[in-house]
């Protein structure tokens, strides 16, 4: 869990953090977060409304549809259970929709009215702005864009489903598709991944780079995979601008062509030379950055 104090230029003046896990539950999240707000304001004036942001799928009532990584929050009213722990009116949003708040505030995406940020880590999360005004649809779970079907009945999911994006372009999917390659290969991003650090996709992907062709199979499927979902994005939503983060990103940039050929090869009535494909700049703390400016925009809409 991350906490920033933030002004309101999208600054942090501050930060910490604490740790979380599956046991932690509603009373244990607002304890945490109680001490954190404690720790980072001290005798500091607090704002009246405080920006969280989490990891899962919310309605706009603020209760808890879904969070993997927390599942004793399911079904709960976060919103509520959060403004009376804190003192305060909570907003709350999604992860990757706070993400996406950064990066218009001093971040990539700083002066686009539309765009998609895509955030490849473990899983895909997205983030869209439309118009200026973060997009959540209807009843709030909008822009699932890591569960988008692109195989009808294809690998499994983790949210259950088959055939998503998410499966197909994540750090889970590159452990996946290494096992199903060889048992060499698995072995060589292992033995990289002990010796060098960072996660699996980024030891495969950097094993690719260096020459290991099973391993750039595997990585160069992964880039285009994305690039024909970003064009399906882009074909619907009429956008511009792609925003891309998370652990995975990197080594996507660092096979820029590839992606933009992959995205021209799907792309519908206009050319590639249209589209930006943009490194979110915000970095580790974005989540936490773009819930302050959350809780900004809803004071001042």
């Amino acid at each position: 869990m991350k906490a920033a104090l933030v002004d309101g230029d999208g600054v942090m003046l501050g930060h910490c953090s604490a740790v979380t896990g599956e046991a932690t539950d509603a009373d244990g999240l607002v304890e945490t977060l109680t001490s954190l707000r404690r720790r980072l304001a001290g005798s500091t004036r607090v704002a009246d409304r405080v920006g969280v942001g989490i990891a899962g799928v919310l309605d706009r009532s603020g209760t808890v549809r879904g969070a993997p990584n927390l599942p004793l929050l399911k079904g709960q009213c976060l919103q509520t259970l959060l403004g009376h722990g804190l003192g305060a009116q909570v907003v709350l949003h999604n992860d990757a929709d706070c993400a996406a708040l950064a990066e218009s505030w001093g971040g990539a995406a700083e002066g686009r009215a539309d765009f998609l940020l895509l955030t490849i880590g473990t899983g895909v999360g997205s983030g869209l702005v439309l118009g200026g005004h973060l997009r959540r649809g209807s009843s709030g779970y909008g822009c699932e864009f890591g569960h988008v079907v692109i195989v009808h009945g294809g690998r499994r999911c983790g949210c259950g489903n088959r055939g998503c994006l998410e499966a197909y372009v994540s750090e889970t999917a590159a452990r996946r598709q290494t096992q199903e390659s060889s048992a060499a290969l698995l072995g060589a991003v292992n033995d990289h991944v002990a010796a060098c650090g960072g996660g699996f996709a980024e030891g495969l992907f950097d094993l690719g780079a260096r020459g290991n062709s099973e391993a750039e199979q595997v990585a160069g499927s992964m880039v285009d995979v994305l690039g024909s979902a970003i064009a399906s994005a882009v074909n619907v939503l009429d956008l511009t601008t792609i925003v891309l983060g998370g652990g995975i990103a990197p080594a996507v940039f660092a096979r820029i062509e590839r992606l933009r050929s992959a995205v021209a090869a799907s792309l519908f009535a206009r050319p590639v030379s249209d589209i930006e494909l943009l490194a979110a700049s915000r970095g580790a703390w974005a989540g936490a950055i773009g819930a302050a400016r959350g809780a900004l925009l809803a004071v001042c809409p």
